[in-house]
C-alpha cells in the first residue's frame, strides 16, 4: 500500500493538494508542508508525460502519494502515468458503472482488472522486480479515483460505487454546480443535496470520498459529512496568488500609514 491507500483504509483523513505549476519541487514543498498527497493535473494543465513523472520522482523522495488527474476518457494516460509509477489515478466526470469498470480495467492487473503486461517499465523498477511480485504490488498499491461533477452521474451512483476496485470518488462542486444550472451556487439546496447524496452512498458501500475545502471550518463540515480526502487549499495557484496579492496589499498599506 502507498500511504494515501494505508489513509484510507484505516479510515483516516488525508491531506493534499492540486499541483497545476510546472515545477516538481511543488510537490517536493507539499511533502516537506506535511501533506499526504499532490494531486498532478494533466487535465487543465499543459504538463506533459515526461513532466509528470519527474513530479511522481519528487513526491517518492518526500513520502506523498502521487495522484495524477489524467484528461477524461483517455485510458492510454491512465497506464502511462501508472507505469511511471503513479500512486494513484484521478479521472474527471465518472458518470457510469460501466465507464469505472474500465477504469478500473486499465489500472489492474487481473484478476481484477485487464492491465495491459509489462516487467520494464518504471513501475516494475525497470524490471528488476520479479513480475509476478511487480503485478500483486501494483494491485495493492495503486489508489483508483473517479470524479463525479455532472448531474448525470447521480442517477447512476449506486451502479458505480458497487464496481470493485473503485476505491475513492472525489466531488467537483464547481461542475457539479454548473451541471444543474447552478453555476458558482455551491450552497445552492440542490447542490448540498446532491453532494451529500454523493458522500453517504460513497461511505455506505465502503469508499472514501474526497472534496476541495478552502478553510478549516469547510473540511470540519465534510468531514461530518463522512468525507476523508481533502484538497486544501484546492489548488497551488490559488494559494500562491492569493498570498501573493494579500502579501503585497498589506505592504502598500504599511507604506500609506507610514507616509501619514
Amino acid at each position: 500500500m502507498n500511504k494515501l491507500s494505508k489513509l484510507l483504509h484505516n479510515q483516516q483523513s488525508a491531506y493534499g493538494m492540486i499541483v497545476t505549476l510546472k515545477d516538481p519541487a511543488v510537490v517536493e514543498m507539499l511533502g516537506h508542508a506535511g501533506y499526504d498527497f499532490a494531486i498532478i493535473d494533466m487535465e487543465h494543465t499543459t504538463i506533459d508525460f515526461g513532466l509528470a513523472e519527474h513530479m511522481i520522482r519528487a513526491a517518492e523522495c518526500v513520502q506523498v502519494s502521487s495522484v495524477v488527474r489524467t484528461p477524461q476518457n483517455d485510458y492510454g494516460a491512465m497506464l502511462r502515468v501508472l507505469e511511471a509509477g503513479a500512486d494513484a489515478i484521478m479521472v474527471p466526470h465518472l458518470t457510469t458503472r460501466e465507464q469505472a469498470e474500465r477504469i478500473v480495467g486499465t489500472a489492474k492487473y487481473r484478476p481484477v482488472g485487464s492491465r495491459g503486461l509489462d516487467g520494464s517499465s518504471r513501475a516494475a523498477q525497470y524490471g528488476t522486480t520479479p513480475f509476478q511480485q511487480h503485478l500483486k504490488r501494483q494491485n495493492e498499491r495503486v489508489t483508483v479515483i473517479g470524479m463525479i461533477e455532472d448531474e448525470s452521474a447521480l442517477t447512476n451512483l449506486d451502479d458505480i460505487v458497487s464496481v470493485p476496485g473503485l476505491d475513492l470518488l472525489f466531488v467537483g462542486p464547481a461542475d457539479l454546480a454548473a451541471s444543474f444550472g447552478c453555476q458558482e451556487q455551491f450552497d445552492h439546496p440542490i447542490v448540498v443535496e446532491a453532494i451529500e447524496a454523493i458522500v453517504r452512498t460513497a461511505r455506505e458501500a465502503g469508499l472514501g470520498v474526497g472534496i476541495p475545502a478552502f478553510t478549516a471550518e469547510e473540511v470540519d463540515k465534510y468531514s461530518k459529512w463522512g468525507a476523508n480526502f481533502f484538497t486544501v487549499p484546492p489548488i497551488d495557484t490559488l494559494l500562491f496568488s492569493r498570498a501573493m496579492t494579500a502579501h503585497l496589499s498589506d505592504v502598500k498599506q504599511n507604506e500609506r500609514l507610514s507616509m501619514r
